[in-house]
């Protein structure tokens, strides 16, 4: 009794099925035909009439495509008997390889070849191979089932997608069909037959553990929506497709995410007909799939899975805004403590240098006091009663000026010019030297100040050391000129000179040295410079002080 349709392997045959076919004919070759990658559709045992047709198809990893899918091929004429009453000489198949197929008849062999003859027609229209004599048979240790081994064997074709071919079996000179083959290439794409979630994992497992004879059971209830769309925390999905796929290797896909490739064409890796995806995040995604014999048709799935609350875009804006807060925060808290340490420590040095300033201020007093006191003592050795009752009357007058000035760093370059002023004159009672103050219009001294008793040390040493012993052709010269927005001071004498590289020879040129020093620590940048110019035709001190003038 017939049972249904089925393959039979050429490899669970005899070892000859391996064996090359040595046959040339035409311009086919077949000294290379690899007969284990290839089974052949058979319904009998081996017992049935004979000559009979049968068909080797490529071995692609499928048995067959999505149940109930017809044979879609529209002819007339003898098509009937390959639709409708097809008989046990007549055999219909369906191919998914655009490999050649081999057409074999048991029952023809070297002796009997004479009788018969063969023909293949395209879409039964087309004769590919009229009808011609059979002039090729298998090796003699070729066996299949129980039929006599060492027979026909009609070589191989093929055709295109959507098209078929008919082989067809007759005794010479007779019209009646013996045996018919007919093979259809039919273009395909993997079909999802059920999404089986991380919660649905144990009915997969279930249904995996039973026997089953068909794809069937693996449909869900209701069909597949266009697209899917997964709740949040779904990381593992697997996609089961119908057709018996009994080789994984015959599947293969891809997966994207948001148009970005995160898994590249392959290989289906887990199981023949179920693909597994793992370690899924929330996104967009789209599953591809083909069938490794036709990569042109491809099935795509599109699913998205949803983001948790904690992965959104709000929750992970205001997670940053929270964060920058946060950071910002600390990074305040941190250049704000910097800021104190450093608003204390300039403090600290500030005050130090004010402390160091009103020392030199301190020292620069008794320092002039003590060479007034000596100017006066001078005048009452020479007896010169008048000059040193002036002297005495200018000198109250400077220490007063000394006094009120004393707690201030910065005077008016007005007012001191007027303490110079004073000096010189008193100087001049004893020494007798000519001297001259200058101040350029242009340069408002009633408004700029400049730190008190900057120049009168300067001025003072050029008496004592320069031109004290010249009497009256000593010459002192004290100008006050802008350049750009500096205000530059000069003291000139004509006195002797001295070395300026040596130790200063005034005490007042060393107070003046260190306490500009002092002030050019104090301020952001240095502001007041100074130079010596000095030898036999007398000393040149100019102080500038930079940006001093609007």
């Amino acid at each position: 009794m017939r049972s249904i349709f089925f393959l039979i392997l050429f490899c669970a045959c005899h070892p000859a099925l391996q064996a090359q076919v040595k046959w040339k004919e035409d311009s086919m070759t077949f000294s290379d035909i690899e007969w284990e990658n290839y089974s052949t559709s058979y319904m009998g045992d081996g017992a049935d009439s004979v000559p009979l047709l049968v068909t080797a198809i490529p071995y692609n990893g499928i048995y067959n495509r999505e149940s109930g899918i017809p044979m879609n091929m529209s002819f007339s004429g003898s098509s009937f008997r390959f639709q409708s009453d097809l008989s046990d000489n007549q055999r219909q198949l369906q191919t998914y390889d655009s490999s050649d197929v081999y057409f074999l008849v048991p029952g023809v062999f070297p002796s009997n070849v004479a009788r018969y003859e063969f023909r293949v027609l395209q879409d039964n229209k087309t004769e590919i191979r009229p009808w011609s004599a059979i002039t090729r048979f298998t090796e003699k240790g070729f066996t299949l089932n129980s039929f006599k081994p060492h027979f026909a064997f009609l070589g191989g074709f093929s055709t295109t997608w959507d098209h078929f071919l008919v082989a067809e079996l007759r005794v010479k000179g007779q019209s009646k069909i013996l045996s018919a083959a007919v093979v259809s290439w039919q273009q395909t794409r993997p079909t999802l037959e059920n999404i089986f979630t991380s919660a649905e994992m144990n009915e997969f497992l279930l249904k995996k553990k039973r026997s089953f004879t068909g794809g069937d059971q693996w449909a869900s209830g209701t069909p597949l929506p266009p697209a899917r769309t997964l709740p949040p925390g779904e990381t593992s999905l697997i996609f089961f497709c119908g057709a018996d796929i009994y080789k994984k290797t015959a599947l293969e896909y891809r997966l994207l995410k948001g148009h970005v490739v995160a898994r590249n064409w392959g290989t289906n890796e887990h199981d023949n007909n179920a693909i597994w995806l793992r370690q899924l995040g929330p996104g967009d995604y789209l599953l591809q799939m083909r069938y490794r014999s036709q990569r042109h048709n491809v099935t795509e799935y599109p699913f998205t899975i949803l983001p948790a609350w904690y992965q959104g875009w709000t929750f992970r804006i205001l997670a940053g805004l929270l964060l920058l807060a946060f950071f910002t925060s600390i990074g305040l808290a941190v250049m704000l403590r910097r800021q104190r340490r450093r608003m204390v420590t300039d403090q600290a040095r500030k005050e130090r240098h004010a402390l160091e300033l009103r020392s030199i201020h301190a020292q620069l007093n008794p320092h002039f006091i003590f060479n007034a006191l000596s100017s006066i003592q001078g005048l009452v050795n020479k007896n010169d009663m008048t000059a040193a009752n002036r002297y005495l009357s200018d000198f109250g007058s400077l220490v007063r000026s000394s006094l009120t000035d004393s707690h201030k760093e910065f005077i008016p370059l007005e007012r001191e010019i007027h303490n110079l002023d004073i000096y010189c004159s008193l100087e001049r009672l004893r020494f007798n030297f000519d001297y001259s103050i200058h101040c350029e219009e242009d340069i408002p001294a009633a408004e700029v100040e400049i730190p008190a008793l900057l120049l009168q040390p300067l001025v003072e040493n050029a008496v004592r050391h320069g031109i004290a012993g010249l009497q009256e052709k000593g010459r002192l010269q004290i100008r006050f000129s802008r350049a750009g927005k500096d205000l530059r001071a000069t003291v000139l004498d004509n006195g002797a000179g001295f070395d300026a590289h040596a130790i200063f020879p005034g005490f007042g040129l060393r107070l003046t040295r260190d306490r500009i020093r002092l002030l050019n620590e104090m301020a952001p940048e240095p502001f007041i410079s100074w130079t010596i110019t000095t030898g036999d035709q007398g000393t040149n001190i100019q102080i500038v002080c930079k940006n001093w003038l609007s």
